[in-house]
């Protein structure tokens, strides 16, 4: 396996948004890893798992004090605050950081990518498509 960007990999745009629609929607830095970002994709996705194990280790807590607080009829104690921000601001960075990247890799991709369809000419003038090389010429 290969742990460089992009080498070797054919490059189109449509890998740009699939890393971008991956990145924001699924986890943060898988997109970045599909499209060839390796290292950069791996520390996304490691930031944005522990900050939602933090997350939810801290929402743990709150579930098992509000489940405890039913048997004991006294009400259900709150968390530290600490983890909650701690867990949400590793995520809110990680994506963030993913939203850089793919924007980044689209970037790249409209610089070395030609585009699918050729520039528009002047105004009221069609592309030659009859092969001919100019005025005159014989076919």
């Amino acid at each position: 396996m290969k742990w460089s960007s992009s080498a070797g990999k054919p490059a189109s745009r449509s890998i740009g948004w699939t890393a971008l629609v991956i990145n924001q929607g699924a986890t943060p830095g898988l997109g970045s890893f599909l499209a060839g970002h390796r290292w950069v994709g791996v520390a996304q996705m490691t930031v944005a798992v522990a900050g939602f194990l933090i997350f939810m280790g801290w929402f743990w807590e709150l579930a098992q004090g509000s489940w405890e607080s039913l048997d004991t009829g006294h009400p259900a104690p709150f968390p530290p605050w600490r983890r909650l921000v701690l867990g949400l601001s590793l995520f809110g960075g990680a994506w963030f950081w993913s939203l850089a990247t793919s924007l980044r890799i689209l970037r790249d991709l409209r610089a070395s990518v030609p585009p699918l369809l050729p520039e528009p000419g002047p105004a009221g003038d069609p592309p030659d498509r009859s092969g001919s090389v100019g005025p005159g010429s014989a076919p």
